[in-house]
């Protein structure tokens, strides 16, 4: 106990006198000569650096409002804190004491200012605009949800479990304190899908394999959330069991001969399917139909004489038109003598390319008798 105390206080803190723990006195930065003879004196010092603080009722009355501000927050208000233009802290529901004693130095026409700001927000409502990257860096997963769909795509937004809306490509937000919002970005542009190794059997009992392919994309978003909760997989399914029983009722060879009708039959029984669930089919085809080893073979050797089968034919019919034809010109010939030596005579001529002279004797009747000598 002392009739005088000095008191010094730094910058970045403040201090608080207590006389007989009764909160007395606040101090600013500086020096301070206190007398309070025969009484019990504390200092108690806080200090400013943070930017929050948790103080007494009775202390927070000796604070004057231009070094420190109380913000009540409701249940669906929250604020964000600045420090020299930066988000530094997000601030919840309830009361929060802020030091604003940092001050900013001031210009010719520009006065000091505090460096500490807050920017209150309401957020009772859904949709928001976006935050900026540096805000949304400090703003919890369960205030604040975004997300951002590319051109070809929507962004679907459910509130309290029920979809809400369908929103255009773009960035989208909301906020989630009064309502839960979930935020889902749905592509709509056009995808492929395959089918590979399919087993399937033939009418004649013929097992084989299919690869199956067809492309779609997302004609009704909206369907598509509230209908389908793995399109792809409803979609999948959809073609095998087309392909089942389409192949069921063609044999083997019908299959194979009919390719593109069993294709365009897959179609028309898939894309039913696929339009029920908001998916708009594009194109379907068989890629493969692969057969087994055995049944290949098989089929080869088939082929194969079937082959040789029509050559043979081919070779009888030329062969055919050949001795019809030297019949025919046999014919002519004999009711013709004189085309027979005409034919001689080309072949003397054929004759005559090949050897190095031929001297023909001709005279009078001398046709029938025509001699050769070389």
């Amino acid at each position: 106990m002392s009739f005088f105390q000095r008191v010094d206080v730094v910058q970045h803190e403040r201090a608080f006198v207590l006389v007989d723990e009764v909160p007395t006195r606040y101090l600013a930065p500086g020096r301070y000569r206190l007398t309070y003879p025969f009484r019990n004196v504390r200092i108690v010092r806080v200090a400013t650096g943070m930017p929050l603080t948790n103080l007494d009722t009775e202390l927070l009355a000796l604070v004057p409002p231009s070094d420190l501000q109380v913000l009540e927050l409701g249940p669906t208000e929250r604020a964000m804190l600045y420090h020299r233009g930066r988000p530094t802290m997000w601030l919840g529901r309830g009361q929060h004491q802020v030091w604003t004693v940092e001050r900013l130095p001031g210009r010719d026409s520009v006065p000091a200012s505090s460096a500490v700001s807050i920017e209150r927000l309401d957020t009772s409502g859904v949709a928001t605009a976006p935050l900026q990257d540096d805000v949304r860096a400090k703003v919890p997963a369960s205030d604040y949800v975004e997300a951002t769909a590319t051109e070809g795509s929507v962004v679907l937004r459910y509130v309290d479990g029920t979809l809400d809306a369908v929103l255009p490509a773009g960035r989208h937000a909301a906020w989630t304190v009064a309502r839960k919002v979930q935020l889902a970005v749905i592509d709509l542009r056009e995808r492929l899908l395959h089918v590979t190794g399919q087993e399937v059997m033939t009418k004649d009992r013929v097992t084989l394999r299919l690869n199956l392919s067809t492309a779609f994309r997302v004609a009704d978003a909206r369907r598509l959330a509230v209908v389908a909760r793995a399109p792809d997989d409803i979609l999948y399914l959809a073609m095998q069991l087309a392909a089942r029983e389409s192949v069921a009722t063609r044999t083997l060879d019908e299959l194979l001969a009919s390719r593109e009708a069993v294709a365009e039959d897959l179609f028309a029984q898939v894309k039913e399917r696929a339009e029920s669930v908001g998916l708009e089919l594009l194109r379907f085809g068989i890629k493969d139909v692969v057969l087994p080893g055995e049944m290949k073979e098989l089929l080869n050797r088939v082929i194969q004489a079937q082959k040789e089968a029509e050559a043979n034919v081919i070779t009888r019919r030329e062969e055919t038109a050949a001795t019809r034809s030297m019949a025919q010109t046999a014919k002519v010939l004999a009711e013709n003598p004189l085309l027979v030596r005409l034919k001689e005579l080309e072949a003397y001529k054929d004759l005559a390319a090949k050897v190095g002279q031929v001297h023909l004797v001709l005279g009078e009747g001398a046709v029938p008798s025509l001699q050769l000598k070389g």
